[in-house]
C-alpha cells in the first residue's frame, strides 16, 4: 500500500481534498462551450488573485516554463536586462536570460538578505540601457520575500519594464499587480495557490504589450506570448488556446482560487502572517535560527539553519517516519545545512504547522540538546 506524507516542503503543497477530487472529474474536450467556461473562469481568478486587470494566460508546465516564455516573448538577443540574485531562483533568473541571448547584469546579495530600492538605484546608474529588471518574490531557498512594491517602484523611475516571478508568493503574500505598477507577473499552480502542478500563468501588462511589437521576428508557436494572445482573441468562442490543455487542472485551480477568494485576500493574506510568525517564533524559542530576515521573513515557507545541532536528512527521515510528514532540504551550498518548511495555502494553519514544530522539539530533545518541553509552540503566546 502506497505511503502517503503531508507535503510541507515549499511546493508542491499539500492539496485539500476539495480540490484534489476534481482532477478525477470526468473528462471535458478542450474546446467548445464548457472550455471557454472554464477558461474565462480560471482567467478571471487568477486576474483578482493577483490583482491586475489587464490580461492572463493559463499556461502547461511549471514556473520555469512560464519564465522562459516571458523572455523568449518580450526580448530581443543583446537586450540588457537587470536580474536579481539573493538565492537560488534569482541565480536561475540570470541563466534563463544568458540562454536566450540576452546581456543580464546580476545584482547580487547574500542568501537570506532582501534587495532595497537603493540596490535598483545603484545598478541603473552604474549600468545604462537596462530594458528591464526581473525578481523573484518568495526565493524558497532562503524564505526571504523580496519588497516587490518598492523595488518596482524604484525600476519604474528609470524606465524599466518589472518583471516578477510570484511562483512561491501569490496567494499567501500581497501581491497587487497594476497598483505597484508591475508589467509581468509569472506564477504557477502548485504553492500558494492551492492546487496540483501541471499549470503556469503569465499576466502581462499594456507596456509590455508594447515592448513586444519592437521584437525583430518571433520565435516559436506555444512559447510566443504575441501568439496566444491572437489566438485568445479570434477564437475566443471555441479555442482560446492553441493546444490540448489539462481541463482537470483547470478545474481544481478553479476550486482553490474560489476558496481564497472565498475567504478574502486580506483574511488570506493575514492567516499566512500568522501561522508564518508561529514558525519563526517556535523555531528561535529552540534556539536555531531562521535564514530570512525578519523584516523580510516570507509567510509562505521557512528556511531553518541547523548549525551542526541536526543533520537535515536525518530530520526529514524521522519526520516521516514519526509524523508521516516530508519537510524540504536545503538547496546549493545550504543543502546539508537548512530544512525548509512549507505553511502556505492547505498548509497555513496551526493543524499543519503545530506537529512540524512539535517534531523539531522531539527530535532535538531526543539528540541531547536542551530545549525547554513546550518551547516550540512559544508564537502561540
Amino acid at each position: 500500500m502506497r505511503k502517503h506524507y503531508r507535503l510541507m516542503i515549499p511546493g508542491p503543497i499539500e492539496v485539500s481534498p476539495d480540490v484534489l477530487a476534481h482532477m478525477s472529474d470526468p473528462l471535458t474536450a478542450h474546446y467548445g462551450d464548457r472550455w471557454v467556461e472554464i477558461w474565462r473562469k480560471t482567467v478571471s481568478n487568477l486576474q483578482r488573485v493577483i490583482g491586475t486587470e489587464g490580461d492572463v494566460f493559463p499556461l502547461v508546465g511549471s514556473g520555469h516554463t512560464a519564465n522562459d516564455i516571458v523572455m523568449n516573448s518580450l526580448f530581443n538577443p543583446g537586450d540588457r536586462i537587470l536580474t536579481l540574485d539573493n538565492g537560488l531562483f534569482g541565480k536561475r533568473l540570470d541563466d534563463l536570460a544568458r540562454a536566450f541571448g540576452l546581456d543580464s547584469v546580476v545584482l547580487e546579495k547574500p542568501w537570506g538578505v532582501p534587495f532595497e530600492a537603493a540596490d535598483i538605484h545603484e545598478a541603473a546608474a552604474a549600468n545604462p540601457g537596462l530594458k528591464a529588471v526581473f525578481m523573484v518574490h518568495g526565493e524558497t531557498s532562503t524564505g526571504v520575500a523580496n519588497p516587490v512594491h518598492e523595488l518596482a517602484a524604484a525600476a519604474r523611475e528609470h524606465g524599466m519594464l518589472v518583471l516578477v516571478d510570484t511562483i512561491a508568493s501569490v496567494g499567501g503574500e500581497q501581491y497587487l499587480m497594476d497598483a505597484w505598477d508591475i508589467d509581468v507577473t509569472v506564477c504557477a499552480s502548485q504553492k500558494a495557490l492551492g492546487a496540483p502542478p501541471g499549470l503556469a500563468l503569465v499576466a502581462v501588462s499594456d507596456r509590455a504589450w508594447d515592448t513586444m511589437k519592437d521584437r525583430r521576428e518571433p520565435r516559436g508557436f506555444m512559447a510566443d506570448l504575441q501568439n496566444l494572445r491572437h489566438f485568445a482573441e479570434t477564437q475566443a468562442d471555441v479555442h482560446p488556446h492553441p493546444g490540448t490543455m489539462p481541463v482537470n487542472n483547470f478545474v481544481a485551480l478553479i476550486r482553490s482560487t474560489d476558496d481564497i477568494l472565498e475567504e478574502g485576500l486580506e483574511a488570506c493574506w493575514t492567516r499566512h502572517r500568522k501561522v508564518s510568525r508561529v514558525v519563526r517564533e517556535g523555531v528561535r524559542a529552540m534556539g536555531l535560527k531562521v535564514m530570512a530576515e525578519e523584516r523580510a521573513a516570507c509567510v509562505n515557507m521557512t528556511v531553518i539553519l541547523s548549525e551542526d545541532r541536526f543533520k537535515p536528512v536525518a530530520f526529514s527521515d524521522f519526520m516521516k517516519t514519526e509524523y508521516g510528514m516530508h519537510v524540504g532540504l536545503g538547496l546549493g551550498d545550504y543543502v546539508n545545512r537548512t530544512i525548509r518548511v512549507g505553511h502556505m495555502a492547505h498548509n497555513a494553519n496551526l493543524e499543519a504547522v503545530t506537529p512540524f514544530l512539535v517534531g523539531l522539539e522531539q527530535y532535538l530533545r531526543r539528540q541531547g540538546f536542551d530545549v525547554a518541553r513546550g518551547a516550540c509552540l512559544a508564537g502561540l503566546d
